[in-house]
């Protein structure tokens, strides 16, 4: 769903005239999307606000007493400027939330071996290329690893390659890029990455302020029997309140 789409939708949705795949598409939109869900977060206050403006003339309703202009423009100017309040104390916790989310999800890159015999099969220490990336990884310049990780050939079938692709995607703050390597590990139940690839995964989306789908990832994680579930247990308590 284009963020167009979204705002031709807003009404109907607010009006509860939405339902099915429709309604499925526009939850999933402004949960990815942060302008769309800010617009909806505006339309939604506005929609719910119950302004009467009484008309003056034969068809005026009786019941309602005529409003001069003069008395109803200061209200709606005040209206105006309640709404712009509202809108910059919803930014401002908004900006806040998101940074508290940024820094709880605070980590210590995995670190790579030269000795890492996981999947020697799929990923050989003599291939140069991979080599020449971990070698800058060390060094934690993560923007020149990704770029060499970039033009290993074959990587899509390479689970090393592609989980030290989303760790330099997460270090270089290009967070959907990491989710969507990250999800790559998982959907293919890789068992030498899986455990790690569910816990970045989750600090990936608390940094794209998605708290929710990264307390569900973390719950998952922290139901395994894996070393990595009392990280993200510890995760989970410190997020909770936020």
């Amino acid at each position: 769903m284009t963020c167009k789409q979204f705002a031709s939708l807003i009404d109907s949705y607010l009006n509860g005239n939405l339902s099915g795949e429709k309604q499925e598409a526009f939850e999933r939109h402004y949960f990815e999307c942060d302008h769309c869900y800010l617009e909806l977060k505006i339309a939604e206050r506005l929609h719910f606000q119950k302004v009467l403006i009484a008309l003056k003339g034969k068809d005026a309703p009786k019941e309602m007493p005529f409003v001069s202009a003069w008395k109803w423009k200061p209200l709606l100017a005040a209206a105006s400027v309640l709404l712009v309040v509202l809108l910059s104390i919803f930014i401002i916790d908004h900006s806040q939330r998101s940074k508290m989310l940024y820094t709880i999800s605070a980590f210590s890159p995995p670190v790579y071996m030269k000795s890492e015999t996981r999947d020697a099969a799929a990923v050989r220490e003599t291939d140069k290329a991979f080599a020449e990336a971990m070698r800058y990884y060390n060094r934690k310049d993560y923007t020149r690893s990704l770029e060499i990780l970039k033009r290993i050939q074959d990587a899509s079938q390479n689970p090393q390659v592609i989980f030290f692709k989303g760790i330099c995607f997460l270090l270089t703050d290009e967070l959907k890029d990491a989710v969507k390597k990250f999800d790559t590990i998982i959907e293919n139940m890789n068992p030498s990455y899986y455990d790690e690839a569910i816990y970045y995964k989750a600090i990936a989306l608390l940094r794209l302020d998605k708290k929710g789908k990264a307390l569900e990832q973390l719950n998952h994680l922290a139901e395994m029997f894996s070393p990595y579930a009392p990280k993200a247990n510890a995760l989970i308590k410190k997020i909770a309140d936020i």
